[in-house]
């Protein structure tokens, strides 16, 4: 066979250094925002009031919230008055002659950024729950394993692998979605976040359960 014939030997993807995970969080922050902002200035194609729908959206997001968890609603309003007033002087900035028609994108840009910011807040406030579903699902996973080494079953190390490379996607998509999904339309949190808390504990479950028979 001939060298060009040859594989080539595959090089693993190397793994993301921890102290580069900062760095990209603020890079799926800018695209989220991104992604926001696209939608809420090409909105008029399909209904939307642009400046007006990121702004409807954000107060009808509080009001969801507030039907169930008022104290962290109240949390979130008393960190968002606080931007409320900075971002009130930004959109009353109004572009006069050929410029005008800039202003409900202006003011488009500037609520889509305070929502983004709030449901930032929110994500930070609801993280614990997807704790709690890891921690239910390690103490469950090792109770698996336990007995699968009692009763000498086979190890699980495909479903390991991919059950394990599975898991920061989950939770990490759990993030990005709630970020973008409820800036375009209004979602109670726990519409997103408690089916993908669900989600990361039965995924940590078989990442345990399906470790190998000795530590």
């Amino acid at each position: 066979m001939s060298p060009q014939h040859k594989s080539q030997p595959t090089t693993p993807t190397p793994k993301t250094a921890w102290y580069w995970w900062p760095f990209l969080c603020i890079e799926y922050l800018f695209y989220s925002w991104c992604i926001l902002l696209l939608a809420e200035w090409f909105g008029h194609y399909w209904g939307w009031t642009v400046g007006e729908h990121a702004k409807a959206t954000f107060f009808s997001q509080l009001a969801l919230l507030q039907d169930d968890f008022p104290q962290l609603t109240q949390q979130i309003i008393d960190h968002v008055l606080i931007m409320f007033e900075w971002a009130a002087v930004l959109a009353s900035i109004e572009f006069v002659g050929v410029f005008s028609a800039i202003t409900p994108y202006w003011q488009g840009m500037v609520f889509v950024t305070l929502a983004l910011i709030a449901r930032i807040i929110m994500l930070i406030s609801f993280y614990p729950l997807f704790l709690l579903a890891l921690f239910m699902g390690l103490f469950d996973g090792l109770v698996v394993r336990q007995r699968r080494i009692a009763q000498l079953d086979r190890e699980h190390v495909t479903v390991h692998y991919h059950s394990k490379r599975g898991l920061p996607w989950i939770v990490g998509g759990a993030g990005i979605v709630w970020l973008i999904l409820p800036g375009l339309w209004p979602m109670h949190p726990l519409v997103v976040l408690l089916p993908c808390a669900m989600m990361s504990g039965v995924m940590m479950r078989i990442v345990i359960a399906s470790y190998k028979k000795y530590l």
